[in-house]
């Protein structure tokens, strides 16, 4: 099954990309919501919930950004503090493979993928990064009592493949039998 073509910002409807800037977030935007938010999504026979409002520590949680799910916002832009993401158009072109990604995740030709406790802000997570290897796209998803949450999905940097092996390759010695003897 081959993957989604990218949507680039040069497709969308406009003379020039501050005209088309509007109309390409709510282009990708209506392809999140089909390939993933509104998707029926399923991974391991839990549901992939696709969060609207961003959950805040110690208070209610916060109204979405532009009437836009708060995972579609995390999946499309970059940045360490939430109210400072920038969009990331690596991110954006790729947006519709998140769906594809959690849909495949379990042919091992096309995806690892593994869990790894992470700390938050209210204790620890479990992680499972959906990595396509050979494309270096990640899909993160929280995992919960009995679903996974989208976090973030991106397109892997630097040092950033070598580290998803590494911790790939762990994955598989935790969890081989031991050696006969």
């Amino acid at each position: 099954m081959p993957l989604p073509e990218l949507m680039l910002l040069a497709d969308a409807e406009g003379e020039d990309s501050a005209a088309k800037w509007p109309n390409y977030i709510d282009d990708i935007y209506a392809e999140f919501r089909h390939t993933a938010a509104d998707a029926g999504l399923v991974f391991r026979g839990w549901p992939v919930v696709c969060p609207y409002m961003e959950p805040q520590r110690g208070a209610p949680p916060k109204q979405p950004y532009q009437g836009k799910h708060f995972s579609f916002w995390h999946s499309m832009s970059t940045g360490p503090k939430e109210d400072e993401r920038v969009p990331d158009f690596p991110r954006c072109e790729r947006i519709d493979w998140i769906g594809w990604v959690i849909r495949n995740a379990e042919d091992p030709a096309w995806v690892r993928w593994w869990e790894n406790e992470r700390r938050g802000d209210r204790g620890p997570k479990t992680h499972v990064p959906l990595w396509l290897f050979e494309h270096n796209y990640a899909v993160i998803l929280d995992k919960g009592r009995d679903r996974y949450f989208l976090r973030t999905s991106y397109v892997l940097n630097g040092n950033k493949p070598g580290d998803f092996e590494k911790e790939w390759k762990g994955s598989i010695k935790k969890t081989a039998p031991p050696p006969v003897k």
